[in-house]
This record gives C-alpha cells, sequence and structure tokens, in this order.
C-alpha cells in the first residue's frame, strides 16, 4: 500500500490535508486515478477539495487525475459521496466542471445495463453540474431523454426527478421542455417510474397553472392538474405531496367559487397531508440535493393559514383575491421544488449554488401586488396616526380597484389595430421622470401606464408612502434563496427545534413569524431610503445622529415593525396591536388563534453585545410567554456609534435562553439588532 493510501486508511488520521501537502501535488497525481476508483474516493475527494481551493493551479493535475479515474469507480456510495466533497470546491467545480461532467457521461449507454444503480447515480451528477450552470446542458439533456426502452427499473425509477428538475430548470426553454416532458410521458408506462413520473407531469400542469395570464385558463390547468394528482394519490399509498398539491388545488378552485364548505374541508386536508408529509420524509433517504428546504416547508405552512384565513373572511374582497392566493402557491410550489445542486449556499462565481423553478407570471405579479396594495391602504387608514389620510386613501383604493380590472382585461382581449387617428394618443403624458423619482417599484410592476394611474394628482409626500408599502410588501413576500438568510433562518430553526414546545402550529405560525422578522431585518439592514417608514430622511430611525439631534424611540421602530407586519403576508392571519405595559414601552403582539407571541422593542446607547443586551433585556422579554408559548423576539434598536461599520445581519440575529430560578423549562427568545446611529459607507472612507 502507497503513502497516500495508508494515510487514507488510517482510522487514527483525522484528515488527509496534511499528507498531501507532504507529499506534493505530483505524487498525488500519480496516485489519484487509482484511489478514485477505490473505497478512498471519497477521503481523497474530501483531501483534494479542501487543498484545490487555497492552491488551484498546483492541485489541478490531481484533481483532473482523480476525475478521470472516477470512471473505474464501481461503488454507488463511494461515487456519491466524492460528487459531493468534489462539488463542495468552487475550484474545482468552476476549473474543471465539464470534465467532471464527461467523465460520468463517458459509456452510460452499456452501463445503465451492466450496473444501473451506478449509472444513475452518474447521471444524477452530470444534472447537478448542468442545473447550477457549470456545463452546458445539451449532453446531459440527451441521455435523460433517450433512456433505452428495455433500461432496468433499478435506473428508470431515479429519472422522473432528475427530469422534474431539469424541466424547473428550463421550462422557458421550449424545446428542452417538449423534450423532457415526452420523456415523462414514456415512463407513465413503466413499471417502476410510472407513479413518479405522473407526480411530476402533474407538477408541469400545476406550472401551467401558475404561469396562465387569465384566470379562465389557469383553472383550467388548476383542474386538470388536481386530477393528475388524485390519480397519483389512488396509484400509490402514502404519497402525501401528491395529497397536499391535490388539496391545495381544490382549495384555489374552491376560493375562485367562494365556496366556504370545500375551501375549510380542503384546506383541513392541506394541513393533515403536510403534517404527514413531515413524518414521512423524516426518515426518508432521499438526495441532499433535492431535499426541500425548511423554508419549503414555512412556504406550505403559510398557504395553509392563508387558505384557512379566507374561508373566514370570504366577503373581504379588500383583502385578497384568487390571483393572490395563486401567487402564494407559487411561493410554496418554488420553495418545495427548489434544487441545492451545489453543496452548501455560498454561490460559485458565475454559477448557481440555490436554482429556484423559473416561473414568471406578469399578470399574477400585479395583480397580487394591487390586492397587498389595497389591503396595506386599509390597514393603515385605521391607524391612530395614519400615513394617508381619509380622501387620499379611499382615493387610492378606487385606483386600485380600476387598475386591477383593467390589467385583467387587458390579458383577455385581443391587442387594438394600429390606426391613424386620434385615439392612439395617450389619454395624458406620462411623468415619467416623477415616477421613477419617487415610485420606482411601483412602475417596475405595473408598468408606466398603470402607475401613472394611480399616482396621478397624489402628493409627492403620499406616494413615497406608497412607493414604501410596495417595496416592503415586495421584500415581505421574498423566498429566503438568500445567501445569508437561508443559512440564518436553517439555523435558528434547528436551535429552536431542540424545544420539545416547538411542534405543530406553534412551530408553523412562530417559523413564519421568524421568516418575516428575518427579511424586515434584511431590508433594515439596507441603507436605501425606499423602505417603508423610511420616506423622509430626518425620519429614518437608522440615520447617524449629530449635535442636537432628535434621538429615535422605541415606538420609531415599533411602528415600522407592526406597519411590515400588517402589510406583509400574515395581514390578516395576525392581530397586531399596539399596548402599554412596562411603564409606557410599546410592544408587539401577535396572535394565531390562541398561540401568543410578544416582541419586546427596546433601544441601546451604549453597549450592545450580545452578553450586554442578553443581560439587561431578555429577562424582561422571556417573562410575557409565562402564560403561553415560551417563545418571543426581541427588537433592539442599536444607536451605539458604528465608527468603522455596522455589524452583519447573521451577527445581529441568534437565539437566547433564559430559564428562570426554578424553572424546569427554557424560555426561547429570538434577538434581532437594528443598526441605528449609521454612517453610509462612503462616509466610511478615510
Amino acid at each position: 500500500m502507497t503513502p497516500l493510501a495508508e494515510h487514507l486508511a488510517d482510522p487514527a488520521t483525522e484528515g488527509a490535508v496534511p499528507a498531501l501537502t507532504q507529499l506534493g501535488a505530483e505524487a498525488v497525481a500519480d496516485e489519484a486515478g487509482d484511489i478514485a476508483a477505490g473505497p478512498l474516493a471519497p477521503m481523497l475527494a474530501r483531501a483534494l477539495a479542501a487543498v484545490v481551493d487555497t492552491a488551484p493551479d498546483e492541485w489541478h493535475a490531481a484533481t483532473a487525475s482523480f476525475i478521470e479515474g472516477m470512471s473505474g469507480q464501481e461503488s454507488l456510495l463511494a461515487l456519491a459521496s466524492s460528487l459531493d466533497e468534489l462539488l463542495s470546491s468552487p475550484s474545482t467545480v468552476r476549473v474543471q466542471g465539464t470534465q467532471l461532467s464527461n467523465a460520468l457521461l463517458r459509456d452510460l449507454t452499456p452501463l445503465i445495463h451492466a450496473n444501473p444503480l451506478l449509472a444513475a447515480g452518474r447521471l444524477e451528477g452530470a444534472v447537478r453540474l448542468a442545473v447550477a450552470g457549470a456545463t452546458p446542458p445539451f449532453g446531459v439533456l440527451g441521455h435523460l431523454t433517450a433512456s433505452p426502452p428495455s433500461a432496468p427499473e433499478e435506473f428508470t425509477e431515479r429519472l422522473p426527478r432528475l427530469l422534474g428538475a431539469a424541466i424547473d430548470r428550463w421550462a422557458n426553454e421550449e424545446t428542452i421542455a417538449a423534450a423532457l416532458r415526452a420523456a415523462l410521458d414514456q415512463l407513465r408506462h413503466d413499471a417502476a417510474a410510472g407513479v413518479d413520473a405522473a407526480f411530476e407531469i402533474a407538477c408541469w400542469r400545476l406550472r401551467s397553472a401558475l404561469t396562465a395570464e387569465t384566470l379562465s385558463a389557469a383553472m383550467d390547468a388548476l383542474t386538470a392538474a388536481r386530477s393528475d394528482f388524485a390519480t397519483v394519490d389512488a396509484a400509490e399509498e402514502g404519497r402525501h405531496d401528491a395529497q397536499a398539491y391535490a388539496a391545495a388545488c381544490d382549495a384555489l378552485l374552491a376560493f375562485a367559487a367562494q365556496d366556504h364548505a370545500r375551501l375549510v374541508d380542503a384546506n383541513g386536508r392541506l394541513t393533515t397531508a403536510l403534517d404527514q408529509r413531515v413524518a414521512w420524509l423524516s426518515g426518508m433517504n432521499a438526495p441532499t440535493w433535492l431535499q426541500p428546504r425548511r423554508a419549503a416547508e414555512l412556504a406550505w405552512r403559510r398557504l395553509a393559514l392563508v387558505l384557512g384565513a379566507a374561508a373566514d373572511r370570504l366577503a373581504e374582497t379588500v383583502w385578497m383575491d384568487v390571483w393572490d392566493a395563486l401567487a402564494t402557491v407559487v411561493d410554496a410550489y418554488a420553495q418545495a421544488r427548489t434544487a441545492r445542486p451545489l453543496p452548501g449556499l455560498d454561490a460559485v462565481p458565475g454559477l448557481t449554488a440555490v436554482v429556484e423553478p423559473a416561473i414568471e407570471n406578469a399578470i399574477m405579479r400585479q395583480q397580487s401586488l394591487l390586492a397587498a396594495l389595497r389591503r396595506s391602504v386599509s390597514e393603515l387608514s385605521k391607524l391612530d396616526t395614519p400615513p394617508l389620510d381619509a380622501t387620499t386613501a379611499e382615493l387610492l383604493l378606487t385606483r386600485i380597484e380600476t387598475a386591477a380590472t383593467g390589467s385583467r382585461a387587458s390579458h383577455t382581449r385581443s391587442p387594438r389595430p394600429a390606426s391613424d387617428g386620434d385615439d392612439d394618443e395617450e389619454p395624458h403624458p406620462v411623468d415619467t421622470a416623477r415616477l421613477y423619482r419617487l415610485a420606482p417599484s411601483l412602475v417596475h410592476i405595473l408598468g408606466e401606464r398603470q402607475a401613472a394611474d394611480v399616482a396621478n394628482d397624489i402628493a409627492d409626500d403620499k406616494l413615497q408612502v406608497l412607493e414604501g408599502i410596495v417595496h416592503s410588501t415586495e421584500l415581505a413576500r421574498s423566498r429566503t434563496a438568500h445567501p445569508i438568510l437561508d443559512r440564518l433562518l436553517e439555523a435558528l430553526l434547528q436551535q429552536l427545534a431542540q424545544s420539545p414546545d416547538f411542534v405543530g402550529d406553534v412551530r408553523d405560525t412562530f417559523g413564519l413569524l421568524l421568516e418575516q422578522t428575518l427579511l424586515f431585518l434584511l431590508s433594515r439592514a439596507d441603507l436605501t431610503t425606499k423602505t417603508w417608514g423610511m420616506h423622509k430622511k430626518d425620519n429614518d430611525y437608522r440615520r447617524v445622529l449629530k449635535g442636537g439631534d432628535t434621538r429615535p424611540l422605541e415606538a420609531d421602530l415599533q411602528q415600522d415593525f407592526h406597519q411590515w407586519l400588517q402589510t406583509g403576508p400574515l395581514s390578516g392571519l395576525v392581530a397586531v396591536e399596539r399596548i402599554d405595559i412596562a411603564l409606557g414601552r410599546a410592544d408587539v403582539i401577535v396572535t394565531f388563534g390562541t398561540i401568543r407571541y410578544l416582541i419586546e422593542i427596546k433601544r441601546e446607547f451604549t453597549d450592545s453585545t450580545p452578553e450586554s443586551l442578553e443581560d439587561k433585556y431578555l429577562h424582561q422579554a422571556a417573562e410575557y410567554s409565562n402564560t403561553n408559548v415560551p417563545f418571543g423576539q426581541l427588537l433592539v434598536l442599536d444607536l451605539t456609534p458604528h465608527p468603522d461599520g455596522a455589524p452583519r445581519l447573521d451577527e445581529s440575529v441568534w437565539l437566547a435562553r433564559h430559564r428562570p430560578p426554578g424553572a424546569t423549562k427554557d424560555r426561547m427568545v429570538v434577538v434581532g439588532v437594528v443598526a441605528g446611529n449609521r454612517l453610509t459607507p462612503s462616509d466610511l472612507s478615510s
């Protein structure tokens, strides 16, 4: 046995990196090909992935030799582990992704019959590289769409989900998507792959509903998708994913029909299916890169809560419409189908670490935003000190409704033929300079004409309020495929799951509140002035404090967070109220039925370290959970000086635990710090 192989095989060795550097790149390259074909391949792959990112030029030949040697690997487990290690190396993926893909696809057709499981593993690795953008898709798509008709079931049973991932990635490339759908249709007749292929086809029909530009087309596609999901559920016991999608389709159809009883029944089935799905997936062995993120579970739970609230508020058209409900399904579908072709979330330059389905529907986005605007304007007009006076609010509601009706109509009628008459002239000129200066987000989503119709004769300060609502609404509805938020959300949810009380409705509702809180903190960490509550520089509680300035109050942060929740996707699901407790301190209470969460708001002038903040404020924040579930939040406005810059978002949020003397249960409080008294980036330049 060679020195490198001895080191890799030594169970007392903690890592192979020192051996690689001591032996040298040339010596490792001589042995790498042979080791890549044997049982020690994953260990060497891990070592190469560690050193190649530090000195890619030096270790390029050794990695290339290893990749070529993988063609002789006969163990699926060793192959999969080696691939995970190599794909975790940005340098390897960027520089040698094409070589790796070629090695995986080499002689794949004969291998399908000789070792079908290994062939499927190789094809999966090549799909991951293509989906991430590391290699052109055409080579791998050829193998996906032209599998031998007599392929063993061990190979064909892995194909449907790979085809589904490819459709999600290239859905907007009609030629590619058509070939992939044809392959799925062929697999429906395969004994091993038939049910999974039918499920992927049902997902494609649901995509068709979510991209339809007319409500009738969306409902037709939704009906077809619901039928397909029901067929899958009937064909295979335990398909809780199909049950969840079928129930979601039923709920949307019932919502469109204003059928309260059907909506309640469908939403109940959706909740049951989600609970069963979580239990089912917890014990399943599925490829890590295809496992839905925790954020996907939150998206499904949000859908259940939204539709549950809709059952009680069908008559309140100002709150939600069918397009808005469809947009909520887009979020859930996209989260559940998101793939991680490359391990980790740090994107490789030019490549994609997290791939979401490419779903774009302009009319749905517009209608969803307009529904959110109706809801937001209505809610803001109820505040004690509303930022919009009653006359302006009523005018905006009328114009938003007109815009919504006009937008739907424009997607159902044929384009008007051109003529030389005066009818082609604009009814009034659009002041684009003012629109782009004061309401760029509104223009981006609605277009110049509709934005002008809404904004015409609205005072500048009121238009800026509307722009702030639009901007925050878009952020609040964002999915968390984000290099910081995604990891932060997952880490916090994992820590919260250590509590035996973090189950059922508590897990769902506090998880959704946590997601919105993180999005709020992300938006306020950005120094843009286009966030809600920041429409005037002198009202921005984040601004740097100068001599004679009035220091921001806790109420400034409280009101901003209050309005964020009121105008976001949880509006209508939560009861948020301003109360006076603890000598007049302003807090936010969020209520889901009988479950209550309190967000304590504080400000800090001297010491904003986690230890100091917990010592000063954690006991009070935790005390409020004594009569309900043991979870809460603490938001702190940090007004200490930041002469060298503000902390990162992931350094400003953490989970704190408190257990009073004599107690037996921890109180868990998510602490979030909003940096105030901030210099702009340019001010930090010396």
